[in-house]
């Protein structure tokens, strides 16, 4: 008979009842749903997303990626997507692969709601995680951010699963390859998983007393493959090493340290807005009451506020601020909050929770639909046009068979699949990256980032041959105006 003091795993509790599983999957149905209809609505593609999708492309298709990839970005989530185009690499098919993680990281949060509280505060958890706008908008858009936090949420699960007892169980060594696969997918995502694992530590440090083998060896295994990983630029293949990369980039931005806390303070409204906010706040506002008044339930909410407050407050000093960087946080608070909100659900009368939880089931639903929405709205406005014209230029071209000067590198490459250079200060018509000597179309967009100006634009115009396309209205105030010139001695 196994020793009660090592066992493998926590208890996760009691065994799911038919109901409890139904309304996981009834949960799930309805991130699905308002998931699906968030790519379905076919936004152009963001610059950070177009980056990923075009990686991935290269990777299948072959090609050359220097043009656009910096030694500073991960290769994971373009090497997850490669199951994409075993079936159709296109953008939805791209953003339904992070969709799908993201149903994952709904399951984890309610089985960890579960298992540091009970069923109903995995339901209520899994529940706002499912229609919470920055994890729904996170989740349908082709970023690094979410997979990485989903293999994070695992890694926390591991540790937290094998250490409780009076020793660690070796199975804690499972959470090694994970926490690996999580920093090739985002490097960033270190400090989510060092937050946790100095949290679960200090929770249970009695634990760790007695296990120090075991987490020695954990540590080692994912500081010594992590420093290879960050330093060693042959590792990964990179021209650079990737800290160095880093390095380089946060000294050309230099932003101050205050910066992401600035970010996030302007991004609240979306980051707590809508109905799921109000119910996160209203949550973690009953949860803290609740934590006062119980104490056996005071460590789970401590070690959990802890760890989301560190790793919101480390993330918000090191990166400027934008909501998909806090997705290491959002099933963390939800899990606090929704202990709050079943905790309450359990203190009312049985008829008035259920009116209330039915209106809410479908209101909540709707709000997250076109509040979440709301980025979709954004990109199609900043980039539709973007859009329309490159699609024009892929019409005329094969894979790579073209040269494009724009601003928009990364986007104006995935629809029209040419190469595409930036604008110089001095106009300069020819790139080693063109597969011909000389480029074929300019790209200007009317109020966009980076676009020449004064003699350098009047240069660029005077090599051109023509307009081949244009979309927009440049009379439309803040909407963009795209229109593509046809270069002079095209080849």
């Amino acid at each position: 008979m196994p020793d009660p003091r090592t066992r493998l795993w926590r208890s996760l509790g009691p065994r799911p009842s038919r109901n409890e599983l139904l309304a996981l999957l009834g949960i799930l149905a309805i991130y699905g749903l308002i998931g699906l209809k968030l790519v379905t609505d076919g936004a152009p593609l963001g610059h950070d997303e177009a980056v990923y999708a075009l990686k991935s492309r290269q990777m299948h298709l072959g090609g050359n990626s220097a043009w656009y990839w910096n030694d500073y970005r991960s290769p994971g989530l373009p090497l997850l997507l490669q199951v994409t185009w075993l079936i159709r690499g296109t953008e939805p098919f791209l953003r339904m692969t992070v969709w799908a993680i993201g149903a994952v990281g709904v399951a984890l949060t309610w089985l960890l709601g579960r298992s540091l509280f009970d069923r109903g505060t995995g339901l209520a958890a899994a529940a706002g995680l499912a229609v919470a706008s920055p994890w729904l908008a996170s989740s349908t858009s082709i970023w690094p951010d979410v997979p990485s936090a989903v293999l994070g949420l695992i890694v926390i699960a591991i540790m937290l699963f094998t250490s409780d007892g009076e020793r660690a169980s070796w199975w804690i060594l499972a959470a090694g390859p994970v926490a690996v696969l999580a920093v090739l997918v985002r490097y960033g995502a270190l400090i989510p998983m060092g937050i946790g694992a100095v949290a679960i530590m200090i929770w249970r440090r009695r634990t760790v007393l007695r296990s120090i083998p075991q987490f020695v060896v954990l540590g080692s295994l994912v500081a010594v493959s992590s420093l290879l990983i960050l330093m060693v630029p042959g590792v990964l293949g990179t021209a650079t090493s990737p800290l160095s990369s880093i390095r380089t980039l946060q000294a050309e931005n230099d932003f101050p340290i205050t910066q992401g806390i600035r970010d996030y303070i302007e991004q609240a409204g979306f980051i707590l807005g809508g109905y799921a906010g109000l119910l996160l706040v209203l949550g973690l506002a009953l949860a803290a009451l609740y934590a006062i008044r119980e104490p056996k339930r005071r460590q789970p909410w401590a070690f959990l506020m802890w760890l989301a407050g560190g790793t919101a407050l480390v993330l918000a000093l090191v990166l400027h601020g934008e909501y998909r960087y806090l997705a290491p946080v959002y099933p963390i608070v939800w899990i606090v909050a929704g202990w709050g909100l079943a905790e309450t659900a359990r203190r009312i009368p049985k008829e008035v929770g259920w009116l209330i939880g039915l209106t809410l089931a479908i209101l909540v639903p709707l709000n997250a639909v076109s509040h979440a929405g709301s980025q979709t709205e954004l990109l199609a406005e900043r980039f539709g046009d973007l859009r329309v014209v490159s699609r024009a230029i892929d019409s005329e071209h094969g894979y790579e068979d073209c040269g494009i000067i724009t601003s928009y590198i990364p986007q104006v490459a995935w629809y029209s699949e040419c190469v595409t250079r930036r604008f110089e200060e001095v106009p300069v018509l020819t790139s080693p990256f063109f597969t011909k000597p000389q480029a074929d179309y300019m790209l200007l967009v009317t109020g966009g980032k980076r676009q020449p100006e004064g003699d350098s634009l009047a240069a660029y115009l005077a090599a051109t041959d023509g307009v081949f396309i244009e979309s927009g209205d440049p009379n439309a105030g803040n909407l963009e105006f795209a229109v593509v010139y046809e270069l002079a001695g095209e080849g």
